[in-house]
């Protein structure tokens, strides 16, 4: 496929090789026959079979590359249109130009079309439920943006009130563990980029499908907010609240693929959170103060407890949480984290 992804024939692919029909089907082992009726067509990859182009892709360079790309383009014109119908304009410069894996972005433009279709079922929820998880998240990130470049909508208010009524008939449904998650993965991104869902924040009743959908809220508030009460609040309900603190404690390793993503929301008894420290870490750099403030409070106490060196980055973690806190200007989370800092340099 040419650069921007118009359909290329067989023998356009080839040409510039000085390949003939002959040639192609000497090196593939495939009849000449059956490359004649591929030739001349720019539709050829939907007619060819799978065997058959497994061995044009391991014979002949650039047929690989093209079937990817041709793939993808149909994947992506498919999408574009269906959500334009659904009133959302995607920003098609922001798709091709990020930095995130193109299918990742392609699941989450679909996961748009689900929310906006507005379908509470089971279907739904399983799909936007494979969003936990660190590069995908980015994906679905990229949809709700509203930064201009970087969001895959060029007005996506109406992809926000969708997911706004969704999320409470999901709630609604049998319990079940994709419906969690994605109220969750709902949720946080909504709140995250409006902050709406901000005071509809319940405690009032104790179980996992409302603790992760208040985790979840709670998450976006403080990343839009910058709410030190808000964090405040949140590990004082964890404290009191052991559901609560189980959830907070198996959300890291699962979406850092740490820990296995496990329908009881239990982690294995020994851990190494590798890739969760790594995540941490990246935070502490980019995210506010108050997050800071949950992260040094609620969390890496919580991480300690399962896995005491920290994926083997307890002096990374040290550095990065006295860089961090010299420049906070709240006296509260100072002292948190200088706390935290003699407690690691204990274990280091």
């Amino acid at each position: 496929m040419t650069a921007d992804g118009e359909p290329k024939s067989l023998s356009d692919i080839t040409r510039d090789m000085g390949l003939n029909m002959s040639d192609v089907a000497a090196f593939s082992g495939l009849d000449e026959s059956t490359i004649f009726r591929l030739w001349d067509n720019a539709e050829w990859l939907d007619r060819v079979s799978g065997r058959s182009l497994q061995s044009l892709m391991s014979s002949v360079p650039g047929i690989a590359e093209y079937s990817m790309a041709h793939a993808v383009r149909k994947r992506r014109d498919g999408l574009v249109a269906d959500l334009h119908g659904e009133g959302l304009t995607v920003d098609l410069d922001a798709l091709q130009n990020s930095a995130v894996a193109q299918q990742h972005l392609l699941n989450a433009l679909e996961a748009g079309l689900h929310i906006m279709r507005g379908q509470a079922t089971q279907k739904t929820s399983s799909f936007i439920a494979r969003f936990w998880g660190r590069e995908q998240d980015t994906a679905l990130e990229a949809l709700y943006s509203t930064e201009a470049g970087q969001g895959l909508l060029k007005d996506p208010r109406k992809l926000f009130d969708s997911s706004i009524d969704l999320a409470p008939r999901l709630n609604r449904k049998t319990y079940s563990f994709h419906s969690i998650l994605a109220l969750n993965i709902l949720t946080h991104q909504v709140s995250k980029v409006t902050g709406s869902l901000e005071a509809d924040l319940g405690f009032e009743v104790p179980g996992r499908q409302t603790a992760f959908m208040m985790r979840g809220v709670v998450m976006g508030s403080l990343i839009s907010s910058n709410d030190f009460d808000l964090a405040e609040r949140y590990r004082q309900e964890l404290d009191a609240t052991p559901v609560y603190a189980a959830l907070e404690e198996w959300s890291f390793p699962t979406y850092t693929r740490d820990g296995r993503i496990s329908s009881d929301f239990t982690l294995p008894s020994s851990l190494s959170l590798r890739n969760t420290a790594t995540e941490v870490l990246r935070e502490i750099a980019v995210y506010n103060d108050a997050y800071l403030y949950y992260l040094v409070s609620t969390y890496i106490p919580l991480a300690l407890k399962r896995d005491p060196a920290f994926g083997g980055k307890l002096p990374e973690l040290i550095k990065a949480l006295e860089l961090r806190g010299v420049d906070c200007r709240d006296r509260r989370i100072r002292q948190t984290c200088n706390t935290l800092v003699r407690r690691l340099k204990g274990l280091a």
